[in-house]
């Protein structure tokens, strides 16, 4: 029996994304009647979420039946999991996380990665006639303020007139700021000021096209804000179909290594990282030097009655 470890957090805050993803895992299985391989839950949510996904790893390099690792589910774990497992040989299929500066010698990812988002808001912007655009980050050094770099660059690249600064503190007011700034584009989390900041500027000037990242894009947020405010707001995530997709297509390219590999890991690591144009749910998609998808399609969404709905 061949087993697949699928480290996703099954309890906390973010255990209804992880079941999204291991739902369509075991689809994929079911559907696929791939014989002789298991799924082996390993929730990876805890107090230190990466100590709880570096344990996972070393328990699935240490099974000579696992030769695959489903996972992990954010970027930090990931960065922490993916030396453990290249050293041990497994591959490692990465469903949904985005850090640009992941790195690992058998690690596959399917979402493209946050400089592939800052270019694609950057060019919808363009698109629409902005030409002049303030982008505003969150204090997070892992996040925030690397990914709003990027968004910079690829304003400028576009040739759009951009500068940054990060997010205002109570004592200040974001009309103050805005200049002549025709879009903001805001790179953060969606926590509790956030909707107070959409609503000040909505109010400076209703014209103003609001732009939030993959960290914006959350119910709350959506439910928080009032209709005017939502007209002119659209969030960027690299998702392009529900989360379940990408946990299917993790496990029938995990099931299509192993058969292709027959059942050694090192075999299975190279078929895997040899995708070229492979059709799938998500999309048609190759794998580049550094196992990153090379599928550059990304997700857009406004929100409707409350709801976050997809910019069709």
């Amino acid at each position: 029996m061949h087993r697949v470890s699928v480290s996703l957090p099954f309890t906390g805050p973010t255990a209804r994304a992880g079941r999204e993803v291991l739902r369509g895992a075991e689809l994929a299985l079911e559907r696929g009647g791939a014989q002789g391989v298991e799924l082996a839950r390993l929730d990876s949510f805890g107090p230190n979420r990466e100590r709880v996904a570096v344990a996972n790893a070393h328990e699935s390099a240490a099974d000579g039946e696992v030769l695959a690792y489903l996972g992990d589910f954010h970027s930090s774990q990931v960065m922490e999991t993916a030396p453990i497992l290249g050293a041990a040989g497994v591959l490692q299929v990465a469903p949904v996380a985005t850090h640009a500066g992941l790195r690992g010698d058998t690690l596959v990812r399917l979402m493209p990665h946050d400089g592939v988002g800052a270019r694609a808001i950057a060019g919808w912007l363009a698109g629409v006639g902005v030409r002049r655009v303030l982008v505003v980050h969150d204090e997070d050094s892992d996040y925030g303020a690397p990914v709003a770099a990027m968004c910079v660059d690829a304003a400028a690249e576009r040739r759009l007139a951009v500068r940054s600064r990060p997010v205002w503190n109570h004592d200040e007011r974001p009309a103050d700021d805005l200049d002549d700034a025709e879009a903001v584009v805001y790179v953060g989390v969606a926590g509790p000021d956030a909707p107070r900041m959409w609503h000040e500027l909505c109010t400076a000037n209703p014209a103003l096209w609001l732009i939030g990242s993959e960290g914006v894009a959350q119910a709350h947020f959506a439910q928080a804000l009032e209709p005017a405010e939502t007209q002119r707001t659209r969030l960027f995530v690299p998702a392009r179909a529900p989360l379940a997709f990408y946990g299917y297509e993790a496990t029938c390219l995990i099931t299509d290594a192993i058969v292709a590999g027959a059942g050694d890991r090192s075999a299975t690591v190279r078929a895997a990282r040899a995708t070229h144009d492979r059709n799938s749910v998500i999309g048609r998609y190759s794998l580049d030097g550094d196992g990153h998808t090379t599928g550059l399609a990304y997700g857009r969404m406004v929100i409707g009655d409350g709801t976050l709905v997809w910019d069709t």
